[in-house]
């Protein structure tokens, strides 16, 4: 058993990661086969080792995928039934596209330069602005959160909530003083009654460049960081209510403190609606996920750039049936 399965898991090594990334699934394939010839045991000990060998033998990107692919609720797009209501439907190339950004693979079709001039890749996809699919990320994780929360039966939730203008003299050079400043999401009641408390959301790609050579745990705590430098002294002392960074990442993780949000979250709604906590925050991490997946994924092969020059804006489309002209003589 130990020779086949060994066999079956390791026949890749040899080939070096960029062959452990082609044929990986391949290998899993095979040693599952051999599963049914052993019990759970004998077949968990033996598949170990391997695996800790592909490990390491895996070069620095492909580590960070592995890492980002064990994160809390980064792998429940892969078990959640296709429930059309919920939005948990993926066609064939979303799909193959999710498992490709999972593991670092190569995504084929995606032109080589980017509308914006720079060479074109997975990376540069997700971070650049042209085509607002950033954007679109952002806000699809920012009405998730707002669900959830009138779920949760929070008071006076909303969507980019204006602050109180300020005096820039009374704050640090690091706090936005400026008067248009806007957060995310706010809501009454979420930690303590009567208070108002304020979240900011951030989607971050974990291997750009500034981020690659960065573990999670790293990522989390300087977006965090950077957020409540922003903002948290302002919230703090001019509306008199807490402030929250939700840092999310686009293979699917949360940062600390959108982790205790979503305990905070399920716990009230499980309470409400005679759940188990256990299911609600399966379910918000679900929720979660395939938000960030499916405007991950759009951003892939969106096109971006500016619009066709020969387009007719509708503000010069007349809807009656007769075309307006402003003489009835025959041209």
């Amino acid at each position: 058993y130990q020779r086949r399965v060994r066999e079956a898991v390791v026949s890749t090594q040899s080939t070096g990661s960029s062959g452990i990334n082609a044929e990986y699934g391949e290998g899993i394939r095979r040693a599952l086969r051999v599963r049914s010839t052993c019990n759970v045991a004998t077949f968990s000990m033996l598949v170990l080792s391997p695996a800790i060998v592909l490990y390491k033998d895996a070069d620095h990107l492909l580590k960070n995928h592995l890492t980002q692919a064990k994160e809390k609720g980064a792998s429940s797009w892969l078990t959640a039934l296709p429930l059309k209501r919920l939005n948990y439907i993926l066609n064939k190339q979303e799909f193959q596209d999710g498992v490709h950004l999972r593991y670092g693979w190569q995504i084929k079709g995606m032109p080589s330069l980017c509308s914006c001039g720079k060479k074109n890749s997975v990376y540069h996809t997700l971070d650049c602005k042209l085509g607002g699919y950033v954007s679109m990320r952002h806000d699809a994780i920012r009405d998730t959160v707002a669900y959830f929360l009138r779920e949760a039966k929070c008071k006076d939730v909303r969507t980019e909530p204006s602050l109180l203008p300020v005096n820039a003299e009374n704050f640090s050079k690091q706090t936005n003083t400026q008067d248009e400043a806007r957060l995310d999401v706010s809501a009454v009641g979420v930690y303590a009654p009567f208070e108002r408390t304020f979240f900011d959301v951030r989607v971050t790609h974990p291997n750009c460049e500034t981020n690659v050579y960065k573990s999670p745990d790293q990522v989390y705590k300087e977006h965090e960081k950077a957020k409540k430098d922003l903002y948290e002294q302002r919230i703090l002392e001019s509306e008199k209510g807490s402030f929250t960074p939700l840092i999310f990442t686009t293979s699917g993780g949360m940062g600390p403190l959108c982790t205790i949000l979503v305990k905070r979250i399920s716990r009230r709604i499980a309470e409400e609606k005679k759940e188990a906590i256990a299911q609600v925050t399966n379910h918000i991490r679900t929720r979660l996920r395939y938000a960030l997946l499916k405007s991950t994924v759009i951003a892939l092969r969106g096109i971006r750039g500016k619009a066709d020059q020969n387009h007719t804006s509708i503000q010069d489309i007349s809807f009656n049936l007769i075309p307006q002209r402003n003489s009835y003589e025959i041209p």
